[in-house]
């Protein structure tokens, strides 16, 4: 080859670089230009619904106001903090990411293979248990709980009734930030780590990235439906102690119903389950440090405020409620 087509040969080897490079610089800015304009268009929507509820209901914005300070008032339980002890969030973290990259180097191999002889598109059973990983539908059902609590005012209500009302909310209030936080923080992640899901590789390479791709083929770690579930099966079953084995089975196989359907690697979905249950866990601990919803015991655990859970609680305050306006019966 003589000098002429090695400058040949070098320069259209730039050029392929170049294109390259522009390609994945395109690919980023498409990235920020979505996130942009789904912020943008939340923020329209947020301010929409301000203006119409500062129209119809004049004193929303008092009980907002006083809803916030009541938090900020709250007396801070100083015995533990909202994450646990540096040494027991080390063996956490250490565990977590030995059982995952494990099961990255040898389940993952085995799953591929799997896949790859199988051409059915998942049982029904699964694809019907996925659909309870979307967070669309508890968001929306306890976003409609906040707005509609947020807009009564409690003081219609009688005394235990307000204590119903506003335990209601608490409830709706971490059931929906904990489900939207873990998630936007999946998605994420899903879009910096950009893994290859099982029908993309056509290789015998176990993990490949695109960071910043953009795109569902390149949105494998972790599985956001996964999170979702393992965020909700922790919060409820914080909620509900008496039925948390019940919604902790319940999350297992709402997430282990993507890599049955082939969507996601094994370790996909520990890690988006193992995330959702540890954000989920942490998110309670600053609800507790604020003497809301939960407490903690002398060990630094966690117990829900109200003897006998939720359940017991609103059973309760309803009887008493039905007794105190039932007539008294005649004998």
């Amino acid at each position: 080859m003589n000098s002429g087509d090695l400058r040949t040969a070098k320069g259209s080897g730039m050029r392929r670089d170049n294109k390259m490079r522009a390609a994945q610089m395109s690919q980023h800015q498409r990235w920020i230009d979505a996130i942009g304009a789904d912020l943008s268009a939340i923020i329209k929507f947020m301010a929409a619904v301000a203006r119409r509820t500062v129209e119809n209901y004049p004193g929303w914005q008092k009980r907002a106001a006083g809803w916030f300070r009541f938090v900020g008032r709250r007396r801070i339980d100083k015995r533990h903090g909202i994450f646990p002890g540096g040494l027991r969030a080390a063996e956490f973290l250490a565990v977590a990411g030995s059982i995952i990259a494990a099961v990255v180097l040898f389940v993952d191999p085995l799953f591929l293979e799997i896949v790859r002889s199988s051409n059915a598109g998942g049982h029904p059973v699964f694809r019907f248990i996925t659909r309870f990983g979307q967070s669309d539908w508890i968001l929306i059902a306890t976003g409609i709980i906040i707005i509609v609590m947020s807009l009564a005012t409690a003081d219609r209500f009688h005394r235990h009734g307000r204590i119903v009302a506003h335990r209601i909310f608490l409830n709706a209030w971490y059931l929906f930030t904990t489900v939207a936080f873990s998630g936007l923080l999946a998605n994420l992640a899903k879009n910096l780590i950009g893994r290859a899901r099982p029908s993309t590789l056509t290789g015998d390479d176990i993990w490949v990235s695109a960071p910043f791709a953009d795109r569902y083929d390149f949105a494998a770690f972790p599985s956001g439906h996964a999170t979702t579930a393992g965020a909700l099966a922790i919060a409820l079953g914080l909620l509900f102690p008496r039925f948390r084995v019940f919604f902790w089975l319940a999350g297992a196989w709402i997430a282990v119903s993507r890599p049955a359907l082939g969507v996601h690697f094994p370790s996909d979905m520990l890690a988006g389950f193992l995330f959702g249950a540890a954000f989920s866990y942490v998110y309670a601990r600053s609800f507790a440090r604020r003497r809301l919803l939960f407490r903690f015991k002398m060990d630094g655990s966690l117990q829900l405020r109200g003897e006998g859970g939720m359940a017991a609680f609103l059973d309760s305050q309803l009887r008493e409620t039905i007794g105190r306006i039932s007539p008294p019966r005649q004998t």
